[in-house]
């Protein structure tokens, strides 16, 4: 019986608590907060304004330094005591420019070079109607000119070798050779010339 209690008091020695005195916690890793990239911006590309389209002027009025003029006869349109003249304008500007109406004509005395007779009439509406006719730089504008033959008339005859033209809106006239020596009559009451309204392409009968 001694012996039994012996071996058990042994047995109960040899049991030794974990050194320390209690368990062990394992350690958590810690978590690393992670940045996010910041944003960048994408730049917008630059916008560069189109400048609108210039708008082109109206044309303004052809002047005396603008055109040339000219007469040209229409041998093929004369006889019965009367005779027809082309008078063109051409622009020889480098800009466009308009004509419009009748242009005033008066005969001009060979010998004096001073004005004869009365003005021109009109013939409105014969042919082509009141329009304004642009002129681009090298071409021409057209009035036609109804002539009578000075013979025909109870008037005092004068040689004639130009004509003065004035157009609408001109201040002075501008002095034309004639195609040809044409008489005039000497006095103010008769109506020799008589223009049509300024056109883009000559009157054909």
């Amino acid at each position: 019986m001694t012996v039994a209690v012996l071996m058990l008091t042994g047995c109960a020695g040899s049991i030794s608590a974990p050194p320390g005195g209690g368990s062990t916690a394992t350690p958590t890793p810690s978590t690393t907060a992670t940045a996010r990239p910041s944003a960048t911006a994408t730049a917008r590309p630059s916008t560069t304004a189109t400048p609108a389209p210039a708008i082109a002027a109206d044309p303004t009025v052809c002047g005396p330094g603008d055109l040339a003029l000219s007469l040209q006869s229409r041998p093929q349109d004369s006889g019965m005591g009367q005779f027809f003249w082309n008078l063109s304008l051409t622009n020889t500007g480098g800009a466009a420019c308009t004509v419009e109406g009748y242009p005033v004509t008066t005969l001009v005395g060979s010998a004096s070079g001073e004005p004869v007779g009365s003005a021109s009439g009109t013939e409105p509406g014969r042919w082509y109607p009141v329009t304004v006719v642009v002129l681009e730089p090298g071409t021409s504008a057209y009035s036609l000119l109804h002539l009578g033959q000075a013979g025909a008339y109870d008037c005092p005859l004068v040689p004639v070798g130009a004509l003065d033209v004035t157009l609408p809106g001109w201040d002075a006239a501008t002095r034309v050779p004639t195609p040809n020596p044409i008489e005039g009559c000497d006095d103010d009451s008769t109506v020799l010339v008589r223009t049509g309204p300024l056109a883009p392409a000559p009157v054909t009968f």
